[in-house]
């Protein structure tokens, strides 16, 4: 007599900005949580044909970097989540919910200060988790085995609470500038100032000797605590010699309302480069 076997395999998608699922959308791409009412929402569309069970949960944690400026995710700073972590105050209603088919819902963060909680910035990660309230997928396979394949889908979006008046802002501790092909990448070390983190843009320009723009590059970036950030420049069409690479930092980025960001004076600093 054959045994059959059941094998589960679950695919978890974590993802840090406002991505389309093919079952759920999240918007926006962060929970602000307003310092007065204390309310943030996070609306969640069910774009499939199928009914999604979500959850939603919180972990603390925050993006920091290798050296080479590669984002990594810490969730083990123990020191940083005695101070930041909005996880003991933070709740979600409702938490857990079926959203119909082709249906938007409107979930409710809000954060309930302890008497005891100091004025400051306040963060963690928010997870949403959706998985199709259906039946398995079952696959035959030889030997009376069969495989069960079930899809669950993560997005992880940053959750922030600002109590009182808070400051940031950012240091450009070092330049470096490494070409490789047609990309010149640039990497920043930078140690963030104030008390919340410095969430904005990386801007990065490379000038000629008659101070002309020939190349340039953007990107959303953040810096919690001291890290290395990268920006890639594409440098196809530059002709070799002597540049300057100008890098700054500035508080505004197309993904977050103006409002909801902690602003701080631009910074920059400028180097020397050789495209050969």
């Amino acid at each position: 007599m054959k045994r059959a076997k059941n094998a589960v395999l679950i695919l978890i998608f974590s993802l840090s900005c406002t991505v389309l699922f093919a079952q759920l959308s999240i918007s926006p791409p962060y929970v602000s949580v307003d310092g007065k009412s204390g309310v943030g929402n996070i609306y969640i569309t069910n774009n499939s044909e199928v009914p999604q069970e979500v959850e939603i949960s919180f972990a603390f944690g925050y993006p920091g970097s290798d050296s080479d400026g590669n984002i990594v995710m810490n969730y083990t700073d123990s020191a940083a989540y005695k101070q930041y972590a909005m996880d003991p105050v933070v709740r979600a209603f409702p938490r857990t919910f079926i959203l119909q088919a082709n249906q938007q819902r409107t979930i409710r963060v809000q954060v309930k200060p302890s008497p005891e909680m100091k004025d400051g910035f306040y963060f963690t990660r928010a997870k949403i988790l959706g998985k199709p309230q259906t039946a398995d997928v079952s696959k035959p396979t030889p030997g009376g085995i069969s495989t069960t394949i079930k899809f669950n889908f993560e997005q992880v979006i940053p959750a922030f609470y600002k109590r009182g008046k808070v400051t940031t802002g950012l240091k450009i501790e070092k330049i470096d500038a490494v070409q490789k092909d047609s990309l010149l990448g640039v990497i920043a070390e930078v140690t963030r100032l104030g008390d919340a983190p410095f969430i904005g843009s990386m801007i990065a320009k490379l000038i000629d000797t008659k101070g002309n723009v020939v190349a340039n590059a953007q990107s959303s970036t953040n810096a919690y605590f001291k890290v290395f950030r990268r920006l890639d420049i594409n440098i196809t069409k530059v002709i070799g010699g002597n540049y300057k690479l100008e890098v700054s930092f500035e508080t505004k980025r197309g993904d977050m309302a103006i409002s909801d960001l902690v602003q701080a004076e631009p910074v920059k600093q400028t180097i020397d480069v050789v495209i050969k």
